[in-house]
């Protein structure tokens, strides 16, 4: 028999399908650049609330209430520093980044470092090894996320992991080849909803069931074996510090997600960044903070569990009514999917631009529209089948991914941005660094190596522009982002 919550959370999954479909109805979807950046034209609440539940993830409901049972608010050091990091891609890259994708026509942050490296040769090697490494990460990235959804269902609902896993992947998939980015900006809108009522709601009867604030409190310092409520975690010396600097520069990898920059790209007006940035950062600080007591009142509550990672999805079905339960499950799978069709929508757009500049240049636009919705669906299918394999825990998973991307883009991103001698070979040399560098650390020293990835990166782009720079290949200039951007409509 068919359970409340399992009707609700059905019911949730059909409003998401529906509004793939609205858009493939009703947007004339003619140019990719319309299918694939919603034509450049969506304001600023849309894209902060987006940006959110694009990098929400099961990184937030999953992996970080992992992290808040096991160490509480050690966690904190990756939280504050990325909100900096994200204040800063707002108020110092957001007006350049847009003002030269516009200019040079790039639709994501492959395409836009390929388009600015003016040398043809050099630029064909920058998206090569660009498409590859989105493929490579963004494929990991998707596992993750899929990975979470069936462990959402079957804890929360109790279906099988192979069929939740089955019926995520194909869900996304489906509402994104038929919308499109509209299909994920609004569906993000609505899932930021909802994943706004499950923070805040979640740790406040979970604390409320163990007797109030002052009973945590209390209850959480005198857990063994862990201090909760210290930043320190109870480490001291060297283990404090690597453990920080790890969730520091873990932290980093927010310069160079794909699926954020393209928001960035897409927004109507650069005047519309500073109320998007302060919208952003009020939800990216709640959702970078609660869950850590979410895992805290989960370690007072269950002592101990077999998985960390699945204490929301206990704790919504133990203190909920199944109808609210649905609910609030819905929004944390829905937190899983809205970075999903992001990622699917990157992977899709970077191979897509790859095809129609390397491959078949005369490819016509509706040629292009139907292969990245068919690049899409191939995706899905291929987070399905690593979901199954399931190499590592979400968290390990998520952060090669994560540190990752930050290294292969987003430094030579920042570089290209701000230091005019950066040279096209430099930004090759960034992207090459940063995909060897990422799997080859990775696979040394799993523990720290987001530690040593980013001053290996650095210095391969700096050594080969001061190389270079005499002789490289030119970039395209960054155009003044104070001059010329077009009234700001209303959002």
């Amino acid at each position: 028999m068919v359970s409340t919550i399992q009707l609700t959370f059905g019911v949730y999954l059909l409003i998401l399908l529906a509004i793939g479909a609205y858009f493939f109805v009703t947007t004339e979807t003619n140019r990719l650049s319309e299918y694939l950046l919603a034509d450049r034209d969506v304001g600023a609440w849309p894209v902060a609330i987006s940006e959110v539940s694009s990098v929400a993830s099961g990184w937030t409901f999953f992996a970080w209430v992992g992290m808040g049972f096991l160490t509480g608010i050690h966690g904190l050091w990756f939280s504050i520093t990325m909100i900096f990091i994200i204040v800063f891609m707002y108020r110092y890259v957001g007006s350049r980044f847009r003002r030269q994708s516009e200019e040079l026509g790039s639709i994501t942050i492959a395409d836009h470092l390929s388009l600015a490296v003016e040398d043809a040769r050099l630029s064909t090697y920058v998206r090569v090894v660009a498409t590859v490494s989105i493929l490579l990460f963004m494929g990991a990235y998707v596992g993750a996320q899929i990975i979470a959804v069936g462990e959402a269902m079957d804890t929360g609902i109790g279906i099988d992991y192979a069929i939740a896993i089955t019926v995520g992947g194909v869900i996304v998939g489906l509402y994104t080849m038929l919308g499109g980015f509209n299909a994920s900006i609004w569906t993000d809108v609505f899932q930021g909803i909802l994943i706004f009522v499950a923070a805040v709601t979640l740790p406040v009867l979970m604390i409320a069931e163990i007797g109030g604030w002052s009973a945590f409190v209390t209850e959480a310092a005198a857990v063994e074996d862990a201090a909760l409520l210290e930043m320190s975690a109870g480490l001291a010396g060297q283990a404090f510090l690597l453990s920080a600097l790890g969730l520091v520069t873990f932290a980093f990898g927010t310069i160079g997600q794909p699926h954020s920059l393209m928001r960035l790209q897409a927004i109507r007006s650069e005047r519309l960044l500073s109320p998007a940035s302060v919208i952003s950062v009020s939800f990216q600080s709640l959702r970078l903070t609660v869950p850590l007591l979410i895992g805290a009142a989960g370690r007072v509550l269950y002592g101990s569990v077999d998985n960390p990672e699945n204490v929301a999805m206990m704790a919504i079905v133990d203190f909920f009514p199944e109808l609210i339960a649905g609910v609030l499950l819905a929004a944390i799978v829905s937190a899983i999917l809205s970075t999903s069709d992001s990622m699917l929508l990157v992977a899709s757009s970077d191979f897509t631009r790859f095809y129609e500049e390397k491959i078949d240049p005369s490819a016509s636009p509706a040629q292009l529209i139907l292969l990245g919705r068919g690049t899409v669906g191939v995706l899905a299918l291929g987070g399905v089948a690593l979901a199954f394999v399931q190499p590592g825990t979400i968290f390990e998973i998520i952060e090669f991914a994560y540190v990752g991307l930050g290294a292969t883009f987003g430094l030579p991103l920042l570089f290209m941005l701000f230091w005019e001698r950066t040279t096209g070979e430099a930004v090759l040399a960034g992207i090459v660094t940063g995909l060897v560098a990422t799997f080859g650390v990775g696979w040394i020293t799993p523990e720290h190596y987001s530690l040593f990835v980013w001053p290996i990166c650095i210095a391969a782009i700096v050594a080969v522009t001061v190389a270079t720079s005499s002789s490289g290949t030119d970039v395209a200039d960054v155009p003044d982002p104070t001059v010329g951007d077009a009234p700001a409509a209303d959002d």
